[in-house]
Parts: structure tokens; sequence; C-alpha cells
């Protein structure tokens, strides 16, 4: 990760417990992985599975799609900014990085410069989808 240093960006590590708590690496429900970028992606947007509810919630709400049938089958988005989400999410390694976290049972959320990324049980990105994964954030 000290590339990242290199580039600006900060990362935080916390493992988590199913209610949110933090705890010690050997008992992790969650991983939680926040980056904190150089500059702001204009983004806010949050990626999770796409279950049950959610689709039940596109009766009502029009949900952003990327025109790639395995991300959107997979991946539910929420934004309130659409057109910048749309822009982020024409990276394809983005977007295969992205659906890859959420089919393990993980999330994404993009908020400007701030990005967590909650994976399950004790686990991590490595460092070579780490890299690929900021490096298209900050494009």
């Amino acid at each position: 990760m000290g590339d990242l240093k290199a580039l600006g960006i900060t990362v935080q590590t916390k493992f988590l417990d199913a209610s949110g708590e933090e705890v010690t690496a050997a008992t992790a429900e969650l991983t939680e992985i926040a980056f904190t970028l150089p500059k702001s992606t204009n983004v806010q947007a949050a990626f999770t599975a796409e279950g049950l509810s959610k689709r039940l919630v596109k009766i009502f709400k029009r949900e952003l799609q990327t025109g790639d049938a395995l991300f959107d089958e997979h991946v539910h988005i929420n934004t309130e900014t659409e057109d910048e989400t749309a822009k982020l999410l024409e990276s394809t390694e983005l977007r295969a990085i992205i659906e890859g976290i959420v089919s393990d049972g993980g999330a994404v959320e993009v908020d400007g410069a701030f990005v967590k990324v909650e994976l399950v049980g004790k686990a991590e990105l490595d460092a070579e989808r780490t890299g690929h994964f900021v490096q298209a954030l900050i494009r």
C-alpha cells in the first residue's frame, strides 16, 4: 500500500462484528477498508447486492443502469449524482471490481473523496486489485 501513499491516498482498515463494533481480526465478521482520495470524485453512490427488496424499489424509482449485464444484474446503485456515477462506471475494470466485491457479499460506498469498501469476514483486497480500484477512482 506504499504506492497509495505516494498518490496521496490514505487507507484505514477496521475489523467489525455484525453490529458494527470494532473487534480483533480473529473475530471479525466484516472488514471495512476506508480510502481517502487526494481529490473528490464528485460521486455520492452506494453499490450493494441486487436483492428482492432492491428490485421492488425499482418499481417506484428508476435505477442507473450501466449496460453491463453482469454488473446490472448483481449490483444495485443508489445515487443522487447519476451523471458523475455513470461516468465513473464507464471503467470496465472498476465495474468488475465492484461487482466482485458485491457478489462476495460486500458493499462499496463512494462519497466524494471518501471511499468505503465492506468485505465479509476477515478479508482484504489484494494489492493489485486495490491499485486498479483507486486508480480508476482518481482518474
